[in-house]
Formats: structure tokens, C-alpha cells, sequence
């Protein structure tokens, strides 16, 4: 259900972000549309890029850190043979390499490489940390300083179209993926360097493309209620427990939910994961994190404990 009031709203925009603005420009713009304060986005898109960008309002800026862990999809365009400081085409270009005459099969067979977990370097042009600063700000000073490569995940990696010296190509990845960074090291894979060129966000968790809305339609208060997804909807891609009222009075006391109390579940989970803890008709209670695997809970009853409460909604 979608809260508002007439000082409050609290849900999800699944907004369609235009190319040549940043993502907080975007918050800026629902800010100003709606005088709220409690405004955030849930995943930095790149200026040059386009696509799906959910803007959290009100109490839904209390599931950003969720959506910002889920999956997300995007359509790719790099462009061979050139390598630049930002690792995509609209950086300063650092050197400039022949492109080799590739086949389809060449390029798969290089994508097939970087599917399954990876460790990818973030760039340096990135909102990364660094010794308290951002690493784009040091950057931007002329300062490179040595980054850590972080575990990923790429699940689909599937060629669209190529007509040399670029590429498209769908991505299917985990949460901390730097595409620029995806485009780059494939560039040398292939021989020739690259640069992304173009990028588009199909999907964020439960949000696509295909419903998101162009943010010029955000003129007014009234658009923005129009468009807005309850909090509940907004994590539906996450697997759920359902609970009684025994569950529900240990979640607000703070304490784990036990096998015993767990009346049925909905869809597919791993120790660690979050999980959304619901009410036997639906209604969201909070999110929890899976202590044990779906399969395992299955098996289970009585006292032990499955579920730890992480943020809990009154």
C-alpha cells in the first residue's frame, strides 16, 4: 500500500533517468518537486547513461541499502580500440590501438570468460572510497592510487549486435559491477582496448524499463503520487517468509523468528540473503537475513532460529 499525506509520501519512482544529468540531479528535481527532505536514489547511473533509476521517498529511503544490493541488467555499447582515463568514450582518450578483424565466435568466446564470479578493479573515475574521499575527487587532482579488486558476479553476458569497432551486448550482473570497467578489461581480452560508448539500465531488482517513466512527467506533487510504488512492491523481487502474530511480536521485540513460527514462504534463498517478512495476508513487516537456506527451512520447526530482523517497518 502507498502511504501519503499532505506534508509525506513514502514509496518508490521507478524514474527512466535522461542521458547528460547525474543521478543525484535527479533527486535534486523530485526535492524540488515534492519539498521533501527524505530523497535518495539506489545506485549511482552515469551521466551519459539512461534507464531505470528508483528514487526512494519518505520512509522508503529505509530500503535503499536493499535495492541497491539487487541485481541489475543493462544494455551495452563499447567501442573498440580506444582506451581513455574515464573507461568510457567521454574521457580524455589515453592511447588509441588497431582494432583485429573478430568473428562472432571470437567475441563469445571471450564473453564466456568473464561469466561467474570475477574480481574487478574499480575505476578511478568511481564514488568509491579512498582515506575518507571519493575516488573520482582524487581523480580529478590527478592522483591514482592503488584499489583493491572487489568479488562479482556476471550472470548473463550475451552479444547483441557488432559492426566493428563496436559492440552491444546485454549484462546481467550483481550489486558493485562498474560496467565502464566490464567494457575496458573485455577491450583487452580482445586485444584492442575499449571504452563504453553507450549504457542503458534495463532492470534493478523488480524495477524494468518498460515501466519506468521519463522524469520530465514529475512536474507536479500529483505526478509523483501517480507513479508511486508502495515500499512492499518495491522489494518483491526478494524472497519472503509469511508470519502470524507470534512472528510479528518477536520482529518488533528484536528478536529472531524461530522455524516454529514461519507459516510458509515464497521463493528461493540462501544463508545471508535478505528476505522480506510478511504477514499471512501480504502485508510487509520488514526484512530480515536468512541464517539458513530455504531447503534447510523446510525441513525445520520448534526454536531455531532462521531469520534475523534488519530493518524492521511499524
Amino acid at each position: 500500500m502507498i502511504a501519503v499525506s499532505e506534508g509525506n509520501m513514502d514509496g518508490v519512482l521507478n524514474i527512466n533517468k535522461p542521458a547528460g544529468i547525474t543521478s543525484h540531479d535527479v533527486v535534486d528535481r523530485i526535492r524540488r518537486t515534492t519539498k521533501m527532505k527524505r530523497v535518495g536514489h539506489t545506485g549511482t547511473l552515469d551521466p551519459m547513461a539512461t534507464g531505470v533509476l528508483p528514487v526512494c521517498l519518505g520512509r522508503a529511503t529505509k530500503i535503499v541499502q536493499f535495492l541497491i544490493a539487487q541485481d541489475k541488467e543493462y544494455e551495452v555499447e563499447m567501442r573498440l580500440g580506444l582506451i581513455t582515463d574515464s573507461q568510457d568514450t567521454t574521457g580524455e582518450v589515453i592511447s588509441e590501438l588497431p582494432v583485429p578483424s573478430l568473428s562472432e565466435s571470437d567475441i563469445l568466446e571471450i564473453f564466456d570468460r568473464y561469466k561467474g564470479e570475477q574480481y574487478q578493479i574499480p575505476p578511478m573515475v568511481s564514488a568509491k572510497h579512498y582515506k575518507g574521499k571519493r575516488l573520482y575527487e582524487l581523480a580529478r587532482q590527478g592522483v591514482e592510487v592503488k584499489r583493491e579488486p572487489c568479488k562479482i558476479f556476471i550472470y548473463e553476458l550475451t552479444l547483441i549486435t557488432f559492426s566493428l569497432p563496436y559492440i552491444r551486448f546485454r549484462v546481467t550482473c550483481s550489486k558493485g559491477t562498474y560496467i565502464r570497467t566490464l567494457c575496458h578489461d573485455l577491450g583487452e581480452s580482445l586485444k584492442s582496448g575499449a571504452a563504453m560508448s553507450g549504457l542503458v539500465r534495463l532492470r534493478c531488482g523488480a524495477f524494468h524499463v518498460d515501466r519506468s517513466v521519463p522524469l520530465e512527467k514529475f512536474q507536479t506533487r500529483e505526478d509523483v503520487e501517480q507513479y508511486l510504488f508502495g515500499i512492499n512492491e518495491a522489494l518483491s523481487s526478494l524472497p519472503a517468509v509469511m508470519v502470524g502474530s507470534e512472528g510479528k511480536a518477536s520482529l518488533y521485540c528484536g528478536r529472531a523468528l524461530s522455524g516454529g513460527v514461519i507459516a510458509r514462504r515464497s521463493g528461493e534463498f540462501r544463508s545471508g540473503d535478505s528476505v522480506r517478512v510478511t504477514t499471512r495476508d501480504g502485508s510487509l513487516i520488514g526484512v530480515g537475513q536468512a541464517l539458513m537456506g530455504s531447503d534447510q527451512l523446510d525441513d525445520l520447526a520448534g526454536n531455531l532460529r532462521v531469520i534475523r530482523p534488519i530493518k524492521i517497518f511499524q
